[in-house]
Order: C-alpha cells, then structure tokens, then sequence
C-alpha cells in the first residue's frame, strides 16, 4: 500500500512536493474510504484537480518515472540514455538533480526509499528505512548511500560484497534485489505490481488486457464491469492473428501496418498480433437472432477506454496493488468513473485494499458522500511556472463542514487550482 509519494525537480515541480494516502481524523465515510494496517490508517483512492497545465499529470508522471528508473536501473543501455526532466524555468535547477522518495506499507512493515539521480543517472544519494507496525518502533536505517559510498545495518550485512558491484548508475536496491536480499525483493515486487497509467490510448492497451484475458478470473470479472455498466456487450473474445492472417483480412487499428518502425513491423512477422473483439446481440424485428463478433473500432472511445482499463483495475482489486491514472474521465460518463471509484471504497470488493490515484476535471466528483476532504487534492501553478500540491482538508483549518457543497465552491475559486481566464477577445 501507498502511504506517501514526495518528488523534487521534476517537470512543473520545483519544490519538495508531498503526497499522501495517510487518513486524517475526519470521521465521514470512515468505514467506506478508509482501511487499518498495523496501527495506521490509509485511504483507499484519491483525486486530483486542477487547470490545464497545472501539474496533475506530471505529478502521476513522477510516480512512473521513479518506477521506470527502478525497473530499467538493470539494464545499462537504459540507463545510459537516462531522460531528465528537470524544473527548466529556472537557471539554478536545469542542471540540477531529481529527488524521489516513497513510503509503502508491506506485511506492515512501512519501508521509507528514495534516491536523488543526476542528470547524467549518477545516484547522489539513496536511503532505505523500515518500521514495523506491529510495534510503536522507531524507524530504523537499513541502508544509507552518498555516490560510491554505502552504510549498512545489521539487515543487510550479507549484502557488504554487493557495494563494490554497485556502479555510480546503479541502485543499490536494485542490485540487492537482483541477488535475492528479501527486503530489496519485496520492494521491487511492489514498484513492479503498482501501475501508472499517463495519456492513456486504449490501443496501446490491447496487449496487456489481451495476456489478463486469458485467464479464467480475470476474464470474468472483466466481463461482468463491461456488462453490468449496460454497454450492449455480450462477450469479450481475445484473438493472436498470424502475419499471413493479417495480409489476408487486415483487422482496424493495423491499416497502415508498412508505416509501422522496421523492428515493430519484423516483430508482427514473426509473431502476429493480438487482437480483441466484442460480441453483441443481432435482433430483426426486435428477435434475437444470433450474436456476432465485432472489433473493437466499432465501439465508441468511451467504451473502447473502458474496456481497455477494465483489465488494470480489475488486476488492481484482486490483487491489493496501487494504480495512479492520468484523466480518469476522458471519454467517461460521470456515473461511470463513479462507478470506479466505490469499487475501490466497497470493502466487500475490495478486499486486498488496493488504492486508486487519479486526475479530472470532472467536478460532479467533487462529493462528499463519495469523498472524504482529505482525499481530494488540488494542484496549481505560481506566477514563476512551479506546480504546488495539496489536499483540501488544508482548507478552513480543518472546519469544513462535511456537508459542503464541494462543486460549488471549486467552481467560485474557493479552493484554487483553476486557470485564470482574461480577456481572450
């Protein structure tokens, strides 16, 4: 489980920037929003506001960032080719370093990590804490790093030999995780489950909700999202199409198949493609006749994106992980992202207490009967270009009434975080 999330230098985020899943002491929608672990209380989803342009997404982008540098951190071609993404409306900071640091809650235990990473991929620094929430235990280092040279405790003293293995671009982490140190291990699992979806296409999609279909409990459980949302689909059926197939009947979405990279395009040779259909009731004379396959470019894009997302989140409620999605809303009814949304505060369903992060502009959210106020978040722009980040139960010092009509004081510019129109004509 997530419990924080706090980056630095990265895109519209100059300052150190906090995020948190951590409950506070508000009594509504308790037992509905709001999940213990050891002797901490979490939220299972939050939400983001705010203008175009105003940070919501590259703050879900630091979180996949920091994910990517974990997951690629083995594979030194990668690293060699390292994108930073500085703050760059500032001298002092285009050249300067990017600061990640997460904690997370596993077999409570809340482990703290983070690193600061160069321009150029050197680690400066990296950390790793660990508290047991069993117990009222101080937090205790594991681990602690500045460039080549690193300290260890006690937990990691069989990982000595690994410190000269470790380069200048490599997490220690990582390289500890690769030899089977536990703890290390657990991490990285944990980065590799949580997953983070940035300008979402649902096309782009199609492979990894094709490998979820094929087994039987997720196929199931993502039949039953797209049939109980009332979209006139009857079946999903995933399909691997040979590269002779395609020459013979080329399916939409692969029309321009010789525009294709050369590597992607000898890949499709070899291995074909997947592909999904739908099925749907055929009636004539308002009597059922048959049911027929159709492809996924007949159905709408909101059906299309929620067909395609279906399989992350049903991943995510079975199996407890964290899942962070750019623009919820894009294509969506508001009924069908709240929908979502009490799949993650139904505790009959989800019971892994997996948690969803995501942003809109969507302002029939803003409810206090589907959120609590420490669950919504703002993000906005100063006059110099930074993005700040905070929640509104900042607001009135904690005295917001738990019946405020949340939509329309964002809308008056109570809360901030919303652009500021002149005159455009």
């Amino acid at each position: 489980m997530l419990l924080t999330l706090t980056i630095s230098n990265f895109r519209s985020f100059k300052e150190e920037t906090p995020f948190s899943m951590e409950a506070t002491k508000l009594k509504n929608l308790k037992d509905e929003n709001v999940f213990t672990v050891g002797n901490m209380e979490l939220l299972t989803s939050a939400v983001i506001y705010g203008a175009n342009a105003s940070g919501k997404s590259n703050f879900i982008k630091a979180f996949g960032k920091m994910k990517n540098i974990i997951k690629n951190n083995s594979d030194l071609q990668k690293i060699k080719h390292y994108p930073h993404e500085p703050f760059l409306l500032d001298l002092d900071t285009k050249e300067s370093p990017t600061k990640f640091e997460i904690e997370i809650i596993i077999d409570e235990v809340r482990y703290r990590y983070g690193f600061i990473i160069s321009q150029t991929a050197q680690i400066e620094k990296e950390w790793l804490y660990s508290k047991n929430l069993k117990a009222y235990a101080k937090e205790a280092e594991l681990f602690s790093r500045k460039n080549s040279t690193i300290e260890l405790n006690q937990d990691y003293k069989d990982s000595k030999i690994l410190i000269e293995k470790t380069s200048l671009q490599a997490l220690f982490l990582v390289v500890t995780a690769q030899f089977n140190n536990q703890i290390s291990k657990k991490i990285y699992d944990w980065f590799d489950k949580a997953l983070v979806f940035s300008n979402l296409n649902a096309q782009a999609l199609v492979p990894y909700t094709f490998e979820k279909l094929k087994e039987p409990k997720y196929k199931e459980k993502i039949t039953n999202l797209i049939k109980s949302l009332d979209f006139g689909i009857s079946d999903i059926v995933s399909k691997e199409i040979s590269f002779e197939d395609i020459q013979k009947n080329i399916p939409a979405g692969f029309r321009d198949l010789e525009l294709l990279p050369k590597e992607i395009k000898d890949r499709v040779k070899v291995e074909g493609i997947t592909k999904i259909d739908v099925i749907h009731a055929i009636y004539k004379d308002d009597e059922f006749i048959k049911y027929e396959d159709f492809e996924l470019d007949f159905e709408s894009d909101g059906t299309q994106k929620l067909l395609m997302i279906s399989a992350p989140i049903v991943d995510s409620l079975l199996e407890g992980n964290v899942i962070f999605i750019d623009e919820l809303d894009n294509s969506l009814h508001t009924d069908l992202v709240r929908a979502i949304v009490m799949l993650y505060n139904n505790k009959n369903i989800n019971t892994k207490n997996a948690q969803l992060i995501f942003s809109t502009h969507d302002t029939n959210l803003l409810d206090q009967e589907l959120f609590r106020r420490d669950q919504i978040w703002f993000a906005q722009k100063d006059i110099y270009g930074k993005s700040e980040l905070y929640s509104l139960v900042e607001f009135g010092k904690g005295k917001l009434r738990d019946d405020l009509v949340l939509e329309k004081n964002y809308i008056s510019g109570k809360f901030g975080a919303k652009p500021n129109i002149g005159n455009i004509w």
